[in-house]
């Protein structure tokens, strides 16, 4: 056990934040990205993958650089990844990436153990001195996780920030299906993750991505275009697919430069180019929350 004096912690000024994505991303502990199948979390994920393993500005925020790692738990294999770069038009990265026989991690006896297609993985990490990894997706990768549980999932989340301590990385998960109609703002929040609050609660960090949507919501006489707020017309939304990325959970840090209330837009292009056509950023709430505070 760790106890900690006010006394000490007042004699010396705090350290400041340091982000592997400036203003987006801190650096160190872990963190969940949640969203309905096919709504581009994969996509946007790898996009800043790519760009934190070489040190390249995503979207006009610095990164800093580190070795990177993906590991993915969908049958997706060498040819699909190459794919998936390309379209992305990728030009330089640093990413290793991981298909693995088995999971990596098994509720036994009521706690979470790493089996040893596991520990092969982290050590293979751990050796590379690799500081940034995606696991897509995390109930893909695990044995015997039960999405109602929340303290199973609270328990899942401490057990990989055991194993994964020092590095900073992201679980891609999904939302439940309840909260597919409900309003932007609350599918991109953490609290429509599948299962509840128990991994993303547990976590330093947490992002959602939905597709904009048309639709009529119950008892509504018209459509709503969820577009109209950013400026995008109703023809754009139904034609396009144009996805919102927003942060809901971001410990000890200002707000992210998107959030879950003022989230980016991107358009996932039918060749797989992945746009930024919506900012969403309040630069002046951004500026004074982040005032003083460098970057890293």
């Amino acid at each position: 056990m760790k106890t900690f004096h006010s006394a000490d912690l007042l004699a010396t000024p705090p350290k400041p934040i340091q982000y592997i994505v400036d203003g987006l991303l801190p650096l160190g502990g872990g963190g969940d990205t949640s969203g309905m199948p096919d709504s581009g979390k994969s996509t946007i994920l790898l996009s800043m993958a790519a760009a934190i393993s070489t040190g390249a500005p995503w979207y006009g925020l610095k990164t800093a650089q580190t070795p990177t790692a993906w590991i993915t738990g969908e049958a997706s294999g060498s040819d699909a990844i190459q794919r998936d770069l390309h379209r992305l038009k990728v030009k330089e990265s640093d990413i290793l990436f991981f298909l693995p026989d088995d999971v990596l991690f098994r509720w036994v006896d009521d706690q979470w153990i790493t089996t040893a297609n596991g520990r092969a993985v982290i050590d293979r990490i751990r050796e590379l001195s690799i500081g940034f990894m995606v696991m897509d997706t995390i109930g893909s990768l695990v044995a015997g996780l039960k999405e109602v549980d929340n303290d199973q999932q609270r328990q899942l989340a401490r057990h990989l920030r055991d194993e994964l301590h020092g590095l900073t990385f992201q679980t891609i998960s999904h939302t439940n299906q309840a909260s597919a109609r409900d309003e932007l703002s609350w599918r991109l929040h953490y609290l429509s993750r599948a299962g509840g609050n128990g991994f993303p609660g547990f976590g330093r960090w947490a992002a959602g991505v939905s597709r904009l949507q048309c639709h009529r919501p119950i008892n509504a006489a018209l459509e709503k275009n969820e577009g109209e707020a950013f400026g995008i017309s109703g023809n754009d939304v139904k034609a396009k697919k144009l996805v919102a990325f927003g942060v809901s959970k971001n410990n000890e840090a200002p707000p992210a430069v998107w959030t879950h209330q003022h989230p980016a837009i991107f358009e996932i292009r039918r060749d797989g180019g992945l746009v930024l056509v919506v900012d969403g950023r309040d630069e002046k709430n951004v500026e004074e929350a982040r005032h003083d505070i460098p970057p890293y």
